[in-house]
């Protein structure tokens, strides 16, 4: 196994991960992440857990390079849409930065891993 692959398949099981403990334990998660103050409903985190765990799936049943730069792209509207979150509002300004800069780290190992040699 190539080590673009195992990063590929490490990316790929945090994302599962991240969307069950998003889809489980909402709040508590927030909570934990974000303080008490400015916690977004659950039903917003429990979207975010489907989303993310659906770029997982389509992962692991798709391992390629163009399912990772898909992934990518959505990783980074996920970023920018919360940095205007954050902006829209200000209540829940520390979870979407949050948020942000998750899937800014997503994108940027996943571009990596997708960019990486054969």
């Amino acid at each position: 196994m190539t080590t673009r692959r195992r990063a590929a398949q490490v990316l790929t099981g945090t994302h599962l991960t991240q969307a069950a403990v998003l889809l489980a334990q909402p709040p508590g998660v927030l909570r934990a992440v974000a303080g008490t103050h400015g916690v977004p409903p659950s039903w917003i985190v429990r979207v975010l857990g489907v989303r993310v765990g659906a770029q997982g799936v389509a992962e692991a049943l798709y391992p390629s390079r163009d399912v990772l730069r898909v992934g990518v792209a959505t990783d980074v509207a996920h970023a920018l849409s919360m940095l205007a979150a954050a902006r829209v509002w200000p209540r829940y300004r520390r979870a979407a930065l949050i948020s942000a800069a998750s899937a800014g780290v997503s994108a940027a190992l996943g571009l990596l891993i997708a960019e990486a040699g054969p």
